[in-house]
């Protein structure tokens, strides 16, 4: 019995380290502190090879992770993509905050799978069937690229964020959202040239 304690406060305390790490990094990368349980967060990446973008583009994708314990339930869409692989899609859209409120209003420019033909086949999505996923702890999932400078939808200094709809039904009391995150680039504006004579 006396031996038993120090190992359970051994235990505890490299716990209690590990959680206070992974809190620390967290927030040292993207300035919020990260839930147990699911957790869905913005990752920006940079190219120099965006058409339609002079200069270096900004990436968007949203990544969803679960920080929990216990593995979360959620409906995605199973589907065959181009290469014939099969594939999950979750149930997602993106959003832009109306400038005079505090509304969100649905994005349609950037409308990859994620909301008006979610698990519906397409050109590049075939197969399509919506099933029960387990998404287990540690367990994380990247998706919906977007880059405002090529596809529009966007003007600099607009705030945005994803939401993940869980049923994949559309409920907003079942959906988790990423903090908002500032819009810095839309795509370039060509000058209208007057016909020549």
């Amino acid at each position: 019995m006396n031996r038993i304690r120090p190992i359970a406060s051994a235990i505890c305390a490299l716990l209690s380290l590990g959680f206070i790490a992974h809190e620390s990094i967290h927030f040292y990368r993207y300035q919020h502190f990260a839930p147990l349980g699911l957790h869905l967060e913005v990752i920006v990446s940079t190219s120099n090879e965006i058409l339609g973008e002079q200069g270096t583009g900004k990436i968007y994708q949203a990544r969803l992770t679960n920080y929990g314990i216990i593995p979360t339930r959620f409906i995605g869409c199973d589907f065959i993509d181009w290469a014939s692989r099969r594939q999950t899609m979750l149930n997602y859209i993106v959003e832009r905050r109306q400038p005079k409120n505090v509304r969100w209003e649905y994005v349609p420019e950037l409308d990859e799978y994620g909301s008006r033909i979610f698990c519906r086949d397409s050109f590049e999505v075939t197969d399509t069937r919506r099933a029960p996923h387990w998404f287990w702890p540690g367990q994380t999932m990247q998706f919906g690229e977007i880059i405002p400078a090529q596809m529009g939808g966007f003007r600099i200094g607009d705030d945005a964020r994803y939401t993940v709809f869980l049923a994949a039904d559309g409920n907003g009391l079942n959906s988790l959202s990423t903090h908002s995150f500032r819009v810095d680039q839309e795509p370039l504006k060509r000058p209208v040239r007057s016909p020549q004579p």
